[in-house]
């Protein structure tokens, strides 16, 4: 199985063992946006050429039986055909906001979309409304709306399809508790372009022929119905025997969910928002940037424990927020409290990763979470973060996936429920020595937060 992986910044194509699971080997490249007119938005044409040309290659070593797809969220496509009417706009763009005040009259409450107003295009009816009154003509002859993972579904097998994990991410456009499309999406008559609802996970059909013969693929490759990539994560503990569960899911965002979680403690103001799973149950969930953020606050040097410790005992503090993108603190100015200190590069990226620690465990706190608490995706592989998490976090059990494929993993085993994913966690310790400093130093980093 190919698993195609979209990221914001990084794009992937997973070969798994269609029996064990296995990861076979992975190809990657960085993802961008042209910034041209008439917006900046995501260059379609080369992640195509990209994903033909690696497929191909692929097909001369594998027989690929087929192709499950994952991707980040906020983006859609607006086709009239079998073409894109307008491109596929890129949701940090600022410019969506200028219609802020007339968007915010018009979206749902939250009590109905449980989707938090958000910033730039990351509601993905902002982006629509805004396309929709800028670009009249060019809207006016959309036919059909793809969500992205059925964009590049529909572009290998032909068909085209809607999926729910996708449109219950923060856009304004889903009712995640009655699992049909929100009254403002009714409204602006958008529910009728999109394209029956189908599983997460099923098949789409099989490749396009033409497409087959270009790439060297067989005719009988299978396509499944895409899913959104945070709630790829959550696949793998779907049905899990445990009354709930918290999943971290850390890549340019870190999303955090609890499977059978209550929704009663979300706040909007924190960013805060339901998701919906793989099998359209809303999902309370909180994120921020910790990716993005983690990316500016480094350097390109390791950090040790004794690193982290420099930075708990001489009190160098961060204050959220480095991104624009959300979180509970998008409205705050970054900034670093470095007590008149120059860092090492070693110790520039300690104060990275006790960073991204704090603000997960922040959320933690304002989240309805398990006693399990499982870090999938890139700070999985961070043992920084795990310890300070676990020294952070006695009552719970922090554990570590150690499936490096992350969301390609749940993506694969959505579409082939009979892959057994075996040995993927491991338990994060606590440090004797890190823990007491830590105490303090969370403390004195929570009542800054409390002033924020």
């Amino acid at each position: 199985m190919a698993v195609l992986d979209i990221g914001k910044t990084n794009i992937k194509i997973c070969l798994m063992d269609g029996q064990t699971g296995a990861l076979l080997h992975i190809e990657k490249r960085v993802n961008g946006v042209v910034d041209t007119p008439p917006y900046p938005h995501v260059d379609v044409d080369s992640i195509w050429q990209w994903i033909k040309d690696t497929l191909a290659d692929l097909a001369q070593r594998y027989f690929i039986a087929s192709i499950a797809i994952t991707t980040h969220g906020a983006t859609i496509a607006c086709m009239k055909g079998d073409k894109l009417a307008l491109p596929v706009l890129d949701y940090e763009y600022d410019g969506v906001s200028e219609l802020k005040e007339e968007y915010d009259a018009a979206r749902p409450d939250f009590s109905e979309s449980f989707s938090p107003r958000l910033p730039q295009g990351l509601n993905l009816g902002a982006q629509l409304f805004w396309q929709q009154k800028r670009f009249a003509d060019e809207f006016a002859t959309v036919d059909s709306l793809l969500l992205y993972p059925q964009y590049w579904g529909y572009k290998l097998s032909g068909n085209k399809a809607a999926e729910v994990t996708s449109l219950g991410c923060h856009t304004d456009l889903w009712n995640p508790t009655s699992c049909q499309f929100s009254t403002f999406c009714e409204q602006q008559k958008w529910a009728e372009c999109f394209p029956e609802v189908i599983e997460t996970g099923a098949k789409l059909g099989t490749i396009l022929p033409d497409l087959a013969k270009e790439i060297g693929l067989p005719s009988s490759c299978v396509i499944f119905n895409g899913i959104h990539d945070s709630n790829a994560s959550l696949v793998p503990y779907i049905g899990q025997p445990m009354e709930k569960l918290t999943v971290v899911s850390s890549g340019t965002w870190t999303v955090i969910a609890t499977i059978n979680g209550k929704l009663d403690s979300l706040q909007e103001d924190k960013d805060m928002l339901a998701n919906v799973d793989a099998l359209g149950r809303a999902t309370p969930t909180i994120r921020f940037m910790g990716g993005r953020e983690w990316e500016q606050l480094r350097s390109d040097s390791k950090a040790t424990l004794s690193d982290v410790s420099f930075i708990l005992e001489h009190g160098i503090l961060v204050i959220p927020a480095f991104a624009k993108g959300g979180g509970p603190f998008a409205h705050c100015e970054g900034r670093i409290i470095d007590r008149g200190i120059e860092l090492t590069p070693a110790q520039q990226s300690a104060l990275a990763d006790v960073y991204v620690a704090l603000m997960t465990d922040y959320c933690l706190d304002l989240m309805d979470s398990s006693d399990t608490v499982i870090v999938e995706g890139a700070f999985s592989n961070n043992i920084n973060f795990l310890t300070l998490l676990a020294c952070m976090r006695s009552q719970n059990e922090i554990y570590a996936s150690r499936d490096v494929t992350g969301t390609s993993g749940g993506a694969a085993l959505l579409s082939n429920k009979s892959l057994k994913l075996k040995g993927r966690l491991s338990l994060a310790l606590c440090d004797a020595q890190i823990k007491p400093l830590l105490n303090l130093y969370r403390q004195q980093w929570r009542d800054l937060m409390e002033e924020l």
